[in-house]
């Protein structure tokens, strides 16, 4: 069988190839050592912490971004981390970006960090926490939330140019010049300098002419310093001017940072609210999590299971990294797997798709229909794909978030700061807000040119019968069947779900009724796998749940600054024209955000959404490449439309 060559990113990671020789851990792949065999972590402080002017530099910040190449046995993060944690204010935040082409395991890792026992507690937090060899990017929470560790796991250049951050200090610490020249070419300084804020620092072990003539060339002043352990030379320098690189069209330009302890107001209690709650609190944001509509109507199960897509589209790696990012997530139960019975071209489709995301067996295992059979527990006349990571279980423990009960009736901005009334005659007051409440955010929402679609989904919850108790795992078929599991009725199958428009506007309150006509397409869709378990099931009580989810064209979500629609169509009236032009910034409502348009899959997709929100609103760096944040932008409709001739726009905005 030949192997395919994958058309997105990096494809499958390379291990790492490393040895040991005399207690020093060495690369094979690139004959040079990880760190200094006499004292690494004193190196570590003279090149880096020193050379970056540390602890000093990051005194009077509350947020602080560190960017490393080379992330290797992280020993230089964990340094810093160290560091940081005695010395920054309680209240800051320390952000670090990592690259690394060819990561080690946590096993590696814990020997390597065997010789640094004043490291040991964060070395246990960053094991822990410590993602899956898959290619792309990966967003770590430690210290209680405090520090984010965001790891870009790939090609050097390329996770570069898909980066969106200002750092302020970088740690140059790939391996040596001449045995990997990958690591400190021309593209790579110069995608150092754009990613770079002002007056950033900048260390490294290398004392190379390359390595100063490459950083000179892009605005980086670099002085010789003494170097460690034997070595001559080190670098250490300060950015003074860059060369500018294209940045993101500015319709789509970064908002303004809110400031650290700013008091923003959630508006939702589902999935969405209180995991963009979450990921502000571990930003320094205080927040406060009201009603959007909705609330209590959270489903007894939810399965979490991949959406294979087509990684040479932002939906598909957007998918891809948010189930990854989702399945970490510690307030979720242990796998127990889950089995997808497409037809045979989609499951070879999927299986491709997987191939070219890099993932393993671990994650995705294509099944014959014995197989398939052996793990279901039941006859199964088609393989498939088997998820061993996925989860069937009640919601996760983020959602014992505080609601407010109060419902938000109307949100009107002022001078920068949001006043809120609600369903009991009360007022608050906020200096933002972000909209998570589903298809009900879009009558929160004037002016803000989103297309949020309202669609309902219902749950059918059946007793067990003799046949249906030796199911094992959740199957899904263009619906999905869970095993038997406890509810609170008592024991029982979860069968689900149906997918259906609702207008709120005609019918406020009706999507709460169970409808038998979707719970028999369920069976219908069950009985073509499993047959004899639809037919048990066609008399069956009609129990279950239903709730709306918020939908969009193109089926991402909106994840970022809410747009002024009418400051849009004027500032971007001739964008038909081409997209060269003096154009103004996005005009943006003020403190405005949005996160929303979750579909379905709200429990895989939250977590990593979430994040993304949260980092866009501190301006930290973002947890996704530059393609799949500017896929997820909220006015993304509005330009799509308003490239397009005015008489070809359709519906005014």
């Amino acid at each position: 069988m030949t192997q395919e060559t994958p058309t997105y990113g990096p494809g499958p990671l390379a291990p790492p190839d490393i040895n040991w020789q005399g207690g020093t851990l060495r690369s094979g792949r690139f004959g040079d050592v990880y760190f200094s065999k006499t004292d690494g972590h004193g190196e570590t402080r003279h090149v880096f912490l020193d050379g970056i002017a540390a602890p000093e530099i990051w005194q009077d910040r509350p947020r602080f971004t560190i960017g490393e190449l080379g992330f290797g046995t992280g020993l230089n993060m964990l340094a810093a981390w160290d560091s940081w944690r005695r010395t920054a204010p309680p209240d800051a935040r320390l952000h670090f970006v990592s690259v690394e082409g060819f990561p080690l395991c946590p096993r590696d890792m814990a020997a390597a960090h065997d010789r640094f026992p004043q490291l040991a507690e964060l070395s246990r937090q960053l094991r822990a926490a410590y993602p899956r060899p898959v290619p792309g990017f990966h967003r770590l929470r430690l210290d209680g939330g405090r520090v984010a560790l965001t790891l870009l796991f790939g090609p050097v250049e390329h996770m570069l140019s898909g980066l969106q951050a200002r750092v302020d200090a970088w740690f140059l610490d790939g391996f040596a010049p001449s045995k990997n020249p990958d690591m400190w070419s021309e593209v790579v300084f110069s995608r150092i300098a754009r990613l770079s804020a002002p007056e950033a620092r900048v260390a490294t072990f290398s004392s190379a002419a390359a390595v100063r003539r490459g950083l000179a060339a892009v605005g980086f002043a670099v002085d010789k310093r003494p170097g460690f352990g034997g070595k001559r030379e080190c670098l250490a320098g300060r950015l003074q001017g860059a060369e500018t690189e294209a940045s993101e069209a500015l319709w789509y330009a970064a908002p303004q940072p809110m400031v650290p302890g700013a008091r923003i107001a959630v508006v939702g209690g589902g999935i969405a609210g209180r995991a963009v709650a979450k990921a502000l609190t571990d930003e320094g944001f205080q927040i406060t999590v009201f009603d959007g509509g909705n609330v209590g109507s959270q489903p007894e199960r939810v399965l979490l299971s991949p959406r294979l897509a087509d990684p040479d589209e932002p939906y598909g790696r957007f998918m891809a990294q948010a189930f990854v990012h989702a399945e970490s997530q510690g307030a979720l139960p242990p796998a127990a797997g889950a089995l997808h019975l497409p037809d045979e071209a989609e499951a070879g489709r999927m299986a491709a798709f997987s191939r070219r995301l890099g993932w393993g067996h671990d994650l995705v295992h294509p099944v014959d229909a014995a197989q398939a059979s052996d793990l279901a527990g039941l006859c199964v006349h088609r393989g498939g794909l088997w998820f061993p990571h996925a989860r069937f279980a009640a919601p996760p423990a983020i959602l014992q978030t505080d609601v407010r009960k109060a419902r938000v009736t109307e949100a009107d901005e002022q001078g920068g700061e949001w006043t809120l009334r609600l369903d009991d005659g009360t007022i608050g007051r906020f200096d933002g807000v972000v909209f998570a409440a589903g298809p009900w955010s879009a009558g929160l929402m004037p002016n803000a040119g989103l297309d949020l679609r309202a669609n309902r989904g219902q749950l059918c919850y059946l007793p067990a019968t003799a046949s249906s108790q030796r199911l094992r795992l959740p199957v899904s078929f263009g619906g999905h069947l869970s095993p038997v599991t406890g509810m609170k009725d008592g024991p029982g199958h979860v069968l689900g779900s149906s997918y259906g428009r609702w207008d709120l506007n005609k019918d406020p309150d009706g999507w709460r009724e169970l409808d038998t006509g979707d719970r028999d397409s369920a069976l219908a869709k069950l009985a073509d796998v499993f047959p004899g378990l639809a037919g048990g099931w066609q008399n069956a009580g009609l129990k279950g749940w239903a709730g709306l989810r918020a939908t969009t064209a193109d089926h991402l979500p909106h994840v970022g600054p809410l747009a002024d629609a009418a400051a849009y169509a004027d500032a971007y009236d001739g964008l038909h024209h081409g997209l060269r032009g003096d154009w103004l910034r996005a005009p943006y409502q003020a403190n405005a955000f949005v996160l929303s348009g979750l579909g379905s899959r709200g429990y895989q997709t939250g977590f990593l959404a979430a994040e993304m929100l949260a980092s866009i609103m501190a301006g930290v760096p973002s947890p996704v490449d530059r393609e799949v944040a500017l896929a997820l932008h909220p006015a993304r409709m509005l330009i799509r439309r308003l490239r397009r001739p005015p008489e070809k726009r359709g519906r005014k905005i």
